[in-house]
């Protein structure tokens, strides 16, 4: 365990490992000192990102900017970072500075965020195994967390104890690696990335350090280190030459960290060819074994799993599960038929390729048309591949041959260190509040911009940072990377690479413009081709070359945008013209105008990698389940042992979307890709193992929900495999609805979580079901996960129990219940002449109570969880998401409101109209004031009468009547007026996706515009006629119509205003009474959720890994089968929407989920029209152009080795004047310009008294 090593002493950990941070002052430092002060507060020590962005998206702490961080005294306690001096308020809330850091506290005195109804007010004291308490109500046990306040006894928050003891981001720098799973071993402190281990044998990973395998083995010349003992590098030799394996090493949390993407690899879903990587015999772990493998992979599904298995516990042996899953010539990886493992498998994970796909999910070449015949074994040629002729420009990979979307910087021989230098690696001597803003290299750094040339002079937001000598400084003027030259300082730090016979050669080299200096003589690189043949090319144009810092003799040219746009430029790309210039009229393009800001993408308001990101990983769901009775040791500070343990589950990984928002303050607030980050999802069992909450969203510190977002980088960039235009645009064809619904992150309601319970609105009684497995993975069942999971569990469910669901609860109706909402512990119903009913279902997983549903938990005088009208017929949450409005506010985290409406329930009456309901108070965890009442009743004129169904979408309400569809604009919810009125005949249900809307009525199924909801319109020729249209629901490009006594409708709707005949499935006669369907998706499988009157509850899964190789696609065609029912003893009318994972905004622009960087959020309303408005009206676009592209006027500006074309300034602000000898200094990463100066940040340590 890592923080052992705190209690060691400071000689022997000097002795085992002199780069150990602990001990560095003396060693490195006497040669370095400027690298260690840095690295003192870097932000791969501290890890304090992680601690921030947990804390506050799940509403532990108040503040958006990182408190805690991890450093560790010489004496090994942990000390507290000060900053000296302070930064100023601009600074921090401008570049990120933050001025200290403490210690990560102890979870025991932690305050739970999220107030949910076992931490409220009120309880016996705390429960005792073994010793009942006498006066608990039989069928009601007690809390039992604590009689006293909020931080004491149990009462704590989860997400702190889930920091200190769950294995995440840890071990940071401060300690070893795990160095217990093969491809996860390293070093400590400026060792980590130094001193070099054998990782991966992926050659394109691992460079010229593939040949030493995955096992860490030394190839050492000394004799008494064992040839065959895991854990020890290759060499005791300190290196710059740092191949992406070893930065993998760290860089692999959560599973879509920017290295694991670079790699072209994202965590295995737990379910994809899973007929190899489960035990064939259903293994049910013991708990002692289950406390061993959590000690080393803190996944959930690991002890069920192949992979978790060692034949020794205590080492690593070459014929371990784990070390051959993921050979790149091994039999495991040549036996998978849709996916392929990566060599690197921190905290024990597996990893999976990503594939070029179209949206449907084929599998598809570089050239866009569909593989045919996809075998394991041109998937594995695919992530082997690599070019390796540095004078390629030309479109690569063959037709008919799948293409891994590794980034194109690493198929082209660059590893991580050949992008960020010493400052991006080491830090500056400032704390900063999140990664990004701490990174000095920019894309337009090296390539340029369609203005000019590249500078080779950094741009990033540290660029011309330092905190040395008690001074911050912030110059704005970044460093230059050329090599120096004549009468010029030399500001990289003597960084060089080699050449093919091992001869220093800078980083950077700049071929001479013949143009210009005829007499120049042209830059001659060498190179061995694919043969081994030695050949010579010259450059003499003014090409800018890079040479590896890894491989010797390795190099590539350095394409600069400039020549992309330009036709007489061998790199000239029409594409790259036509995106790079056209301008915001959506007509002009192909000359640079003279004002950026007539551009549609300038590079002041659009990163680069928005467009030039092939994919995203988006990680929708984590769930994060506590058990009590489980004793682990904190893996921070003292490492003292304590009960209680989260595990950490991920539960949908995707890498078919893509989404944009605005970024955060530090990185300028461009349009930049986002992805799902840590939705959490909530858990926790007691000592009596007694699940006192279940599944529990959470909430962040000002309000939104804690299914988290965040802008990022991607490191997906490839060459071919952009975004184009109707990526982000609507297309000519209106092909790309769903698509822009997903872009805008609006939800597509593909991705939700329906979680163990599925709840059934009965008409007679509220009927809930379980449907998962109680442990990890969670599978459906009857489903294929089942299958490969639990062979024994589904064995007996499909053939014993003829696939019948046996465990459920249910409520009786008052007097009915006709529409049901899940949101958090609470369930909302229409219950008809009741009006609406509020269930309190916060223990419906609680094996103690016998009343898992109720109304009220003591008596109706209690509390109120009902209004009274006169015949409710639906009811609506405006959100899924658990939102609250009334959260304190702190203009320091730099969030937007969160809108009114979300503060209200909406119920539609069939008499009454609309009418408000104020359900805030159910979030504020005070149970003292939950008395529910109406806040307005509103039926202008009759105009809702015989109202049916509601959606809100947005700052609008969609209320479907017998006799129209009626929009309510509710952007003030307590005045609503009408905005417009649809005559429709029988209109039962209506779905809104970005621009359209779905009515099911009598006719079948309408498709109405509501690009402007004032002027909404049902689409001409757009019915699809169905008999019994009951509801509608919009997954992504398939409408899923309750059609009655005929089944289900799936309709294609890809394009909305010409969606396909219907696909009718009916299950063999099994589904003949269809009411409902709702869609939700477990591990890497769809599943449809039917309330059918006369049958019940059906289950069907739509998707399956094991029989359709498209069910990775964006929006795969749905192969329905039935897998589980359940029979209701009262007909089945509807049934509870899941956990919306993908909706950060609403139609509005108005935000909903909480972004994990400071200023950071999804676009507003006018932010999304500008995609699809110009001048109010609606504007298309295609991939390529459609009007004649202007002459290019202006000449490029050409940098060679004559001109000096980088600033002055950039060599001047903060050179390097240390005293020490340079002569031993390690050649790791450029430090550039960066002056010598004592640290900025200085440090209260807890210090014990040494000897």
């Amino acid at each position: 365990m890592n923080a052992l090593l705190n209690l060691e002493s400071w000689e022997y950990v000097r002795f085992v490992n002199p780069g150990d941070f602990r001990v560095t002052q003396k060693t490195c430092g006497e040669c370095h000192s400027q690298e260690v002060v840095a690295n003192e507060t870097s932000n791969m020590r501290t890890g304090l990102f992680l601690n921030g962005a947990a804390l506050y998206n799940n509403g532990g702490f108040p503040f958006r900017d990182s408190r805690f961080g991890e450093s560790v005294s010489p004496e090994g306690g942990p000390e507290r970072l000060v900053s000296v001096p302070l930064p100023t308020q601009e600074q921090q809330l401008q570049k990120g500075w933050i001025p200290f850091l403490d210690p990560l506290p102890r979870w025991e005195i932690s305050q739970p965020g999220n107030i949910l109804r076992v931490f409220e007010r009120g309880d016996k004291g705390r429960v005792e195994v073994g010793l009942p308490e006498k006066e608990e109500d039989p069928g009601k046990p007690a809390k039992g967390l604590s009689a006293r306040g909020l931080g004491t006894q149990q009462r704590t928050d989860p997400v702190y104890l889930g920091i200190q003891k769950t294995r995440l981001l840890d071990p940071t720098l401060n300690h070893f690696g795990t160095n217990d799973h093969p491809g996860d071993f390293r070093s400590s402190g400026c060792t980590s990335c130094h001193v070099i281990y054998a990782n991966d044998r992926s050659r394109v990973n691992s460079g010229p350090y593939a040949q030493y395998g995955n096992l860490a083995y030394s190839q050492s010349g000394d004799t008494t280190i064992p040839r065959n003992e895991p854990g020890h590098p290759i060499k005791h030799t300190l290196t710059s030459g740092i191949p992406t394996s070893q930065c993998m090493v760290c860089h692999m949390h959560p599973g879509e960290n920017m290295v694991a993407t670079y790699t072209g690899m994202i965590w295995w879903d737990n379910e994809s060819d899973g007929d190899k990587l489960y035990p064939k015999e259903q293994h049910n772990p013991s708990q002692e074994e289950e406390q061993h493998k959590y000690n080393r992979n803190p996944e959930g599904s690991s002890p069920r799993g192949l992979w978790s298995e060692y034949k020794d516990d205590d080492r690593i042996a070459p014929d371990d599960f784990l070390v051959k899953t993921g050979d790149p010539d091994g039999e495991l990886n040549k036996s998978f038929k849709n996916i392929q493992l990566a060599d690197y498998h921190g905290h024990g994970w597996l990893y999976r390729a990503v594939f070029k796909r179209d949206r449907q999910g084929n599998f598809i070449d570089t050239f866009g048309r569909p593989v045919k015949n996809v075998t394991s074994e041109k998937l594995r040629r695919a992530v082997a591949y690599a070019d390796n002729d540095p004078t390629s420009s030309s479109i690569l990979g063959k037709s008919g041959q799948p293409v891994h979307l590794k980034d194109i910087h690493l198929e082209k021989g660059m590893h991580c260190a050949d992008c960020h230098f010493r400052q991006d690696s080491h830090g500056t001597g400032i704390m900063y509040n999140e990664p990004r803003a701490a990174i000095e290299i920019g894309c337009t750094d090296c390539h340029g911009t369609i203005q000019e040339r590249t500078k080779l002079v950094t741009t990033g937001p540290a660029a011309g940072q330092s905190g040395y000598g008690g001074q911050l400084v912030d110059t704005n003027k970044g460093r230059n990377l050329r090599a120096p030259r004549s009468g010029q300082k030399d500001l990289t730090r003597n960084l060089y690479a080699r050449d093919l016979q091992g001869n220093k050669i800078p980083l950077f080299e700049l071929a001479p413009d013949i143009k210009k200096n005829p007499s120049a003589k042209p830059l001659t690189k060498t190179y061995k081709d694919a043969k081994g043949q030695e050949q010579t090319v010259e450059y003499k144009n003014g090409e800018v070359i890079q040479n590896s810092l890894v491989e010797p003799g390795r190099w590539w040219r350095v394409k600069q945008t400039r020549d992309t746009i330009d036709p007489a430029s061998p790199d000239y790309n029409e594409l790259s013209r036509y995106a790079k210039t056209i301008q915001k009229d959506n007509k002009t393009w192909g000359d640079v105008p003279g004002s950026e800001a007539a551009l549609a993408h300038p590079n002041s308001e659009m990163s680069c990698f928005t467009c030039h990101s092939a994919w995203m990983t988006s990680c929708f769901g984590c769930h994060l389940s506590m058990q009590a009775n489980r004793k682990m040791p904190n893996r921070h500070n003292e490492a003292t042992e304590s009960r209680n343990y989260t595990t950490y589950n991920f539960q949908v990984l995707r890498d078919d979307v893509f989404m944009l928002g605005k970024d955060g303050t530090t990185t300028g607030h461009r349009i930049a890709p986002v992805a799902s980050r840590s939705a959490v999802i909530v858990s926790s069992q007691n000592q009596n193992r007694e699940w006192i909450y279940a599944q529990q969203q959470t909430i962040s510190a000002e309000g939104y929900s804690g299914q988290a977002f965040s802008t990022h980088v991607p490191h997906t960039v490839r060459s071919v495999e952009t975004k184009g235009c109707t990526d982000c645009h609507i297309s000519e064809q209106n092909d790309n609805n769903a698509w822009m619904a997903q872009l805008m992150l609006q939800g597509t309601n593909f991705v939700n979580f329906m979680g163990r319970y599925v709840y059934v609105a009965c008409e007679d009684a509220l009927e809930v079901a379980a449907v998962t497995e109680h442990s990890e993975p969670q599978a459906v069942y009857g489903s294929t996960l089942q299958k490969l999971a639990y062979p024994d569990d589904y064995d007996k469910f499909v053939n014993k129990e003829k696939r019948e669901l046996k465990t459920y609860t249910e409520h009786e109706g008052n007097p009915k219940v006709l529409n049901v909402q899940l949101r958090g512990e609470y369930l909302y119903a229409a219950t008809g002449a009741g009006g609406l009913r509020v269930y309190d279902v916060a223990e419906i997983d609680h094996k103690g109570f016998s009343e898992k549903i109720n109304t009220a938990p003591v008596s109706r005088f209690g509390q109120r969880f009902w209004v009274k009208t006169k015949y409710a017929t639906a009811i609506a949450s405006p959100t899924t998401l658990g939102v609250d409005p009334a959260r304190t506010r702190n203009p320091m985290n730099q969030e937007q409101p969160i809108h009114l409406l979300y503060a209200f329930l909406y119920v539609v009456d069939k008499y009454e109209g609309l009418v408000l309901v104020n359900a805030a108070t159910l979030l504020d965890g005070d149970p003292l004031n939950n008395y529910l009442k109406r806040a307005l009743t509103w039926n202008p004129d009759g105009v809702l009468n015989d109202a049916t169904n509601i959606q809100i979408a947005g700052t609008h309400a969609y209320i479907t009547t017998d006799h129209s569809l009626v929009i309510v604009d509710i952007d003030k919810p307590l005045e609503p007026k009408v905005v417009k009125t649809i005559p429709l005949r029988g209109a039962k249900a209506v779905q809104v996706q970005f621009r359209y809307a779905f009515v099911a009525d009598d006719d079948g199924l309408q498709v109405i515009d509501i690009t402007q909801p004032e002027q909404a319109h049902l689409v001409d020729g757009a019915t699809v006629a169905l008999k019994h249209a009951h509801d509608v629901y919009v997954a992504r490009t398939y409408a899923y119509v309750a059609d009655g006594e005929d089944g289900i409708a799936i309709i294609d709707v890809q394009q909305p205003e010409h969606p396909q005949p219907p696909i009718m499935y009916n299950a063999d006669g099994q589904l003949n009474d269809v009411h409902q369907v709702k869609v939700a998706m477990t591990n890497a499988s769809l599943y449809a959720y039917v309330a059918d009157g006369k049958n019940g509850l059906r289950i069907l899964q739509l998707t399956d890994p094991e029989t359709m190789q498209t069910y990775g696609g964006f929006s795969p065609r749905p192969e329905p089968k039935l897998i589980a029912w359940m029979k209701t003893k009262g007909p089945a009318l509807a049934i509870s929407k899941g956990l919306d994972r993908d909706r950060a905004v609403d139609e509005s622009g108005n935000q909903l989920a909480v972004f994990g960087r400071r200023g950071a959020r999804p676009f507003n309303l006018a932010e999304m029209q500008h995609m699809y408005l110009l001048d109010g009206k609606l504007f298309t676009v295609s991939d390529t152009p459609n009007t004649p592209a202007q002459a290019l006027k202006s000449a490029a500006s050409t940098s060679d080795s004559s001109d000096d074309a980088v600033d002055s300034d950039a060599d001047t602000d903060v050179s390097f004047n240390s005293p020490l000898s340079l002569a031993g200094r390690t050649q790791a990463l450029i430090g550039g310009s960066v002056g010598l100066f004592f640290v900025a940040v200085g440090w209260r340590r807890r210090r014990a008294k040494r000897n």
